[in-house]
């Protein structure tokens, strides 16, 4: 199946199900608008927040502020996480050191971290990200175990014999290990998003998270379902946003 029709097929399931909602609420009436109000009520609320403030900020403004802080814990993990992960699958005695304290802590949810970050750290921002650096981490360093000991053991054997020594890892290693860490980033930049609408529910003074818990408090069911439109509609976009990257800087892994 091609892209294109792959893509088709994704466009016109989104939309009978945004019209069997209409049909439901709008025409049918089958449910209270108060508990589910039709996508006309939705798109209508979305486009007053693009201009109304909400909260001190318009809906893009906490859409920013919801990005700023995942990015930042989303980078930071791939900044810790890739390194770790090479190092440990490179070096015995470093897994056999670190490997099983990681196995413990990635059996956390991440979630169960936000009551300790709100300790540590209280409300601001730097709370966000290390909820969102504990949720993106455990991805970059399992990619990038799993891309160190995938490599070829043959091309490793004949970039030392031609003298490759130190230079082994970053010209051989590493870029073999692409397409596993470009996978392991979205896989992370996945989890770093859902972390971050979560923290906002708990720990946060903006963001969309912040807008989908307080309209959720006051009962307002077309603000909360236009922030969760918003989210579902950006995790959508960054998905397919590093897919299309792992495409462009590993496209021999696509044919393999």
């Amino acid at each position: 199946m091609t892209g294109r029709r792959t893509a088709a097929i994704g466009a016109v399931s989104v939309l009978v199900a945004i019209g069997v909602w209409y049909l439901a609420t709008e025409r049918l009436e089958l449910v209270s608008p108060l508990a589910l109000p039709s996508p006309v009520a939705v798109a209508d609320r979305l486009v007053a927040l693009h201009d109304t403030a909400y909260l001190g900020e318009t809906i893009w403004g906490h859409t920013l502020a919801s990005i700023q802080v995942m990015f930042a814990g989303w980078l930071l993990a791939g900044v810790v996480g890739v390194p770790l992960g090479v190092a440990m699958a490179w070096s015995t005695p470093v897994r056999r050191l670190v490997y099983p304290t990681f196995q413990l802590l990635r059996s956390i949810s991440p979630i169960a971290w936000i009551p300790l970050a709100i300790i540590w750290l209280g409300i601001a921002s730097s709370a966000r990200i290390f909820i969102v650096f504990i949720a993106a981490v455990v991805p970059w360093v399992v990619s990038s175990m799993d891309g160190v000991t995938g490599v070829n053991p043959l091309l490793i054997k004949a970039a030392r014999t031609l003298g490759a020594g130190r230079r082994t890892m970053t010209d051989v290693v590493l870029p073999a290990s692409l397409p596993s860490l470009l996978a392991g980033a979205r896989i992370a930049m996945g989890n770093a998003w859902t972390a971050i609408i979560a923290a906002e529910l708990l720990a946060a003074t903006a963001g969309l998270g912040f807008v989908a818990l307080n309209s959720s408090r006051t009962l307002d069911t077309p603000t909360l379902l236009a922030a969760m439109a918003v989210i579902g509609l950006l995790g959508m976009l960054l998905s397919y946003a590093l897919q299309w990257l792992s495409a462009v800087l590993a496209p021999w892994a696509r044919k393999a």
